[in-house]
């Protein structure tokens, strides 16, 4: 009988209507938990006044006129705080008071609550399933996240997000503060690097500046953010320019302000001569990982050296380059990259004479494919290449990317 599990819950102590109504929180919608424990404290009361006997705490029914069973009205006593939550629920519209004075020096849209539950509390609330069954109830965890963010969103006109909030709010129901992690601002755009001897994430002490820290430093001032990372399709050695537009993803730690003028950034990363963007619109941390899985072919112009003069006409032997390349990890990067055989792929190739000693050659090839590697032959451990193919040393001295695939975003 539904009365019967209702008297099982008041049985020894008083419990509030939340804590009350949150055993039966499956069943009906469209009333919070404390509507429904004080619809199923009436009911009770009722069966009381209607001369049932059940073994009830009095003090639950402190305020009820009872007309038939006087006795039981003499033993109410006023009762004091939840056996179950301790008075957690009357103090909710002071935590979130609290919430939302620590969250107005933040910029956001979205948010989520979490909260830290004292052992005394859940042990209670596992008492109360033992005597009363888990089949309705609903965690005492869950209507409390619930309930502190319902009071947020009156309070910051913000509302709960349950999947990519921009903040989120881990509340200690025992100390009453809240510890808030905010979650990084993601801008999506495309950058050129126009000048050579700058690595495109930041590399300090080794290098001054960056393609990063040129297009962070406007947004760090905008969002007043902690750190940034970029996320980019590739990157282009240090002494290499990018004159093809480059897709990346910055990403601002800990910002305090999300809305910011996307137009005026662009102006002020534009005026350093050094990088170029355009396209700046929010993103998310999904656009990132695509682009970094991406593996769009690329071409190239690079300006050829050799150490023997070649004829114009035996530049011609470079279209034996067109095919599969094997290229095992250059010796370059050999510290810091696995001993690898890789098969990559130039799919064209033209060719500019310069004088007896050097030529500008266009190349496409496949995402991955080592340029200068491809030029010099590496000791043999790129084959075929220009100095295989040409039968002298070629090395690339200066190397641009002028084409980036299309790529899914």
């Amino acid at each position: 009988m539904l009365t019967e599990r209702i008297a099982r819950i008041m049985a020894k102590h008083y419990v509030c209507d939340s804590c009350v109504g949150r055993q039966f929180g499956q069943l009906l919608s469209g009333f919070t938990n404390a509507e429904r424990g004080r619809i199923l404290r009436n009911a009770l009361a009722m069966a009381i006044d209607a001369g049932q006997e059940l073994e009830v705490e009095p003090s639950n029914f402190f305020g009820y006129k009872f007309r038939q069973n006087k006795d039981f009205e003499k033993a109410i006593t006023k009762p004091g705080n939840c056996w179950v939550c301790d008075g957690l629920f009357t103090r909710l519209d002071s935590l979130a008071e609290r919430v939302a004075k620590q969250l107005k020096d933040y910029d956001f849209n979205t948010f989520l609550v979490g909260t830290i539950v004292s052992r005394k509390l859940l042990e209670r609330e596992e008492i109360l399933w033992e005597a009363v069954g888990i089949e309705t109830a609903e965690p005492l965890r869950a209507e409390i996240n619930r309930e502190i963010g319902k009071r947020l969103e009156k309070l910051t006109g913000k509302r709960a997000d349950l999947k990519k909030p921009d903040i989120a709010v881990l509340v200690n129901l025992q100390t009453g503060r809240a510890k808030l992690n905010v979650n990084p601002l993601y801008i999506f755009g495309y950058y050129k690097k126009l000048v050579r001897g700058i690595p495109q994430a930041s590399w300090r002490p080794y290098y001054k500046t960056s393609v990063q820290d040129i297009i962070a430093k406007p947004v760090m001032a905008a969002t007043k953010g902690k750190a940034h990372r970029i996320h980019a399709a590739g990157r282009e050695d240090v002494d290499a320019r990018c004159l093809a537009w480059r897709p990346f993803v910055l990403e601002i730690l800990k910002p305090k302000k999300r809305a910011i003028d996307y137009k005026k950034i662009i102006k002020q990363i534009n005026s350093s001569k050094k990088v170029l963007v355009k396209s700046l619109m929010c993103s998310n941390m999904d656009t990132a990982r695509k682009l970094k899985e991406a593996s769009p072919d690329k071409s190239y112009r690079v300006l050829v050296v050799l150490d023997k003069a070649v004829k114009k006409s035996e530049l011609k032997n470079l279209k034996k380059l067109v095919g599969t390349i094997h290229q095992r990890t250059p010796e370059r990067v050999l510290h810091r990259r696995a001993e690898l055989l890789r098969k990559r792929e130039v799919k064209a190739i033209k060719w500019k004479f310069v004088n007896k000693k050097s030529f500008e050659m266009f190349v496409t090839g496949s995402s991955g494919l080592y340029i200068k590697e491809l030029i010099s032959g590496d000791n043999g451990r790129t084959r075929p290449s220009v100095s295989e193919v040409l039968g002298r040393k070629a090395v690339c001295k200066q190397l641009d990317v002028v084409n980036i695939g299309r790529i899914k975003i």
